[in-house]
Parts: C-alpha cells; sequence; structure tokens
C-alpha cells in the first residue's frame, strides 16, 4: 500500500487559473499565508498578470519630503516638493525596507509636470496636488495615478488661491477661506471612476465651502455646505468605509464643546450621515479603517491634564452605533515617554486593514513604528532621516482603469 504522503503527492495539481479563481475568494491575510505553502503557489499570488484577481492587503508606504519645509498637520494642499525629490520619494514596506513594488518615477517623465507634492490614497490610487515653480498652491490643479499599472491622469484646478475670499453679498463670513483639504475617493468595486472631495476651509478649521470632481464628468462643481461651525479634525485623518469618507468632527453649544462626532460624506461632498463619538468628550488623534470597521483613536490623561496614552475603539454595530473599546495602551510603551502630544510629538499613520496593528510617525527622531494589540509589541520599522510632508499607507490595486487615459 502506498505511503498517504506518497499518494497526496502523486495527486494531480489544479490548473493555475482554476486555483486563482479559489484563491480570489479568500481574504488578504489568509493569501499572505498561503504563499508559505509552497514556492509555486509563492509565484503563483505574486503573478503581475494575476494579481488583478488576488485580494491586497497593505503593502507599505509611500513619502515625499522637502528639505526646506516641517511636517504639516493635517496634510493640506499646502506646501510643495521640488520634481527631483518628488519623483524619487520613497517607498518602505510594512517590514520596513526600502521595496521596488510601487514607484511613481514615471510621472517626472510627463511633459508639463513641475511642482507636485503627495497628498492622498485611496484603494490603490495616488493624489498629487500640481503646482507651478514657487506657488504655495496646487495653481495647476492635481495628478491621480496609479502606481502599479503607471496609469494617471491630470484634474484640472478647483479655482481656489491664496488671495479667494468670499465677497458676494449673500456671504455673512467674517473669515477667509486660508486653505483646502482635497480627498480622494475610489471605490473598485462600485465603479472604475474616481472623485475627489474638496473643503475649503478657514483658519480656525470651520469648513467654508465643498467642492467635488468626478472622472466621469471631467468638472468640478460647488455644494451647498451644510457643516455650519463645527470644528473638523482634519489632522486626524479621515476613514472610507462603505463608500463614504468619515471624518472627525466637533460639534460646539455656544463657546462650549457639546459633543466629540463622526461626519460621513459621500463623493458628491454631502453629509449623509452623523455619528455620535464612543465619548462625548474625546482629545481625538486619529479616525481610520480596519477589517471592514470604523476605528477611532483618542488620547486619555491623568488627573494633571497631560495624555498618558491611546484608546483605540471600533464602532461594532454601524446602524446602532455601538461603539466598543478594543485596546488601550500607554505612551510609556508605546515611545518611552510618559506623556505625548499628537501632531506634535507623535502621528498616528495608518491602522493595519486586515490587522490588529496600527502605525505611527516619532516626530522627534523620524522614526516610523509599528504596535501590535495582539502582543502588545513595539516595533522600528524605519528611520526616515527627513521630516516628510506625509506618510500614506499603500495597497496596490492591479487593474487597469478607463479613468485614468496617460500611460507612459
Amino acid at each position: 500500500m502506498d505511503h498517504p504522503k506518497r499518494s497526496a503527492a502523486a495527486a494531480p495539481s489544479l490548473p493555475d487559473d482554476a486555483l486563482v479563481e479559489i484563491l480570489s475568494r479568500v481574504p488578504a491575510k489568509s493569501l499572505c499565508r498561503f504563499k508559505c505553502v509552497s514556492r509555486a503557489w509563492r509565484d503563483l499570488i505574486a503573478d503581475r498578470l494575476r494579481c488583478n484577481r488576488l485580494p491586497q492587503t497593505l503593502e507599505g508606504f509611500f513619502y515625499v519630503f522637502d528639505g526646506d519645509d516641517e511636517t504639516q498637520g493635517g496634510s493640506s494642499d499646502a506646501g510643495g516638493v521640488s520634481p527631483d525629490r518628488a519623483v524619487h520619494g520613497r517607498f518602505i514596506n510594512t517590514l520596513g525596507k526600502p521595496s521596488p513594488l510601487a514607484s511613481f518615477s514615471f510621472l517626472g517623465k510627463v511633459p508639463g509636470i513641475e511642482e507636485f507634492g503627495l497628498l492622498r490614497s485611496c484603494n490603490g490610487l495616488l493624489l498629487f496636488g500640481h503646482r507651478r515653480a514657487g506657488d504655495s498652491y496646487d495653481s495647476l490643479g492635481y495628478i491621480v495615478c496609479n502606481p502599479a499599472t503607471e496609469q494617471w491622469v491630470a484634474v484640472p484646478s478647483s479655482g481656489w488661491g491664496p488671495d479667494y475670499n468670499d465677497e458676494s453679498e449673500d456671504s455673512d463670513s467674517d473669515t477667509e477661506t486660508s486653505c483646502t483639504f482635497t480627498y480622494l475617493v475610489f471605490d473598485p468595486a462600485a465603479s472604475s471612476h474616481f472623485q475627489l472631495v474638496q473643503f475649503w476651509v478657514d483658519d480656525t478649521s470651520r469648513v467654508e465651502a465643498v467642492h467635488t470632481y468626478s472622472s466621469e464628468t471631467g468638472v468640478w462643481c460647488e455644494r451647498l455646505s451644510t457643516w455650519g461651525d463645527d470644528f473638523v479634525a482634519f489632522f486626524a485623518g479621515s476613514a472610507f468605509v462603505g463608500g463614504m469618507l468619515h471624518f472627525s468632527n466637533t460639534s460646539y453649544f455656544g463657546w462650549e464643546i457639546d459633543q466629540e462626532l463622526i461626519v460621513a460624506v459621500d463623493g458628491e461632498g454631502g453629509i449623509c450621515r452623523v455619528i455620535s463619538g464612543p465619548q462625548k468628550l474625546c482629545d481625538v488623534a486619529f479616525v481610520g479603517q480596519s477589517q471592514g470597521r470604523l476605528h477611532y483613536m483618542n488620547q486619555h490623561g491623568d488627573s494633571t491634564g497631560d495624555m498618558t496614552g491611546l484608546s483605540i475603539w471600533v464602532l461594532q454595530d454601524y446602524d446602532t452605533e455601538e461603539w466598543v473599546l478594543k485596546h488601550s495602551v500607554t505612551f510609556m510603551q508605546l515611545f518611552r515617554r510618559m506623556s505625548c502630544r499628537v501632531q506634535y510629538d507623535y502621528s498616528v499613520i495608518a491602522i493595519h486593514p486586515d490587522r490588529n496593528l496600527i502605525f505611527f510617525f516619532q516626530h522627534w527622531n523620524l522614526e516610523l513604528k509599528s504596535y501590535d494589540m495582539d502582543s502588545e509589541e513595539v516595533c522600528t520599522l524605519h528611520t526616515l532621516g527627513v521630516c516628510p510632508h506625509n506618510i500614506l499607507p499603500y495597497v496596490p490595486y492591479f487593474a487597469e482603469s478607463s479613468a485614468l487615459a496617460g500611460k507612459h
């Protein structure tokens, strides 16, 4: 009688296409494990011609920098990088090592490119602000590209400039729009087209106007703003869940804080839902998405008012707005300091889409770090050596899109 192992080895293997069809139905986290089954499985999963059929997960982070600039809280559209440095912007994988997986060096060969800065990422696409040399805003508009396919498309300017001021007779605002925050919306499961949502914000972080762009129509539209006088914590990031962007928002009653909220915004810039925060008063640090659920991180402090740690909440039930405290960690454990302040001492870069893993940028020594909520292990992934304008998580998308017409 044959040995069981010999019989299994003698069994015919599945055709590659059939195996890819099976693997396309498993979560990205499981797909990473299946690379260890055999060399043939590893090569099949890594095959660029079949990647567009397989689920993808976080591969690493893009960052670009300018030697004369400091990190800007909230990553507004202001501030740029020179073409050479932007073209050679760096990519590091989740192990903290440089990786050739993704690059946007091809943009440097596109005619008409002057200066651009890396602004956002969403489901495999990257958003760049494009400006004339010496300008402090995106005077030439934007560029949306897919590093995996090297496709790109130029988006015209929305019309905002540093001298913009609403002087219409209907305006009763005493403030001027001081900057913009532009977000990329791309859901490949719903459409091959992308949208941009741009918030025109005054110097108190209150939204003055909302403009949107659709790659399907190719035009910018001004939308009715219903944000009122609430403070939007753009520095805390955003979460793309259920086809909508989610932001942290602080509502006021008179001059006092009334409640911390999460505001869901669609690709048309409209507020679709307002969700109560996990606590009435929270010192928000980050809003993100992991394992299909909205996550909220806030700083907590001691009796003296110093911030001593982070609380990580998960929206367990979106419909009933049920928040659950998922984890809590001290800054001593994370950074070897008793007290820290978000934006000044550290920034939360991302939460892993498929794991209980948080990524931080430690400002005083320019380190990219990770924290595993399951093992409570802190790892230093990479020392950047420069102060970046932005660090963006990257999940590759290997399918070509008709919305991105250009290709070098």
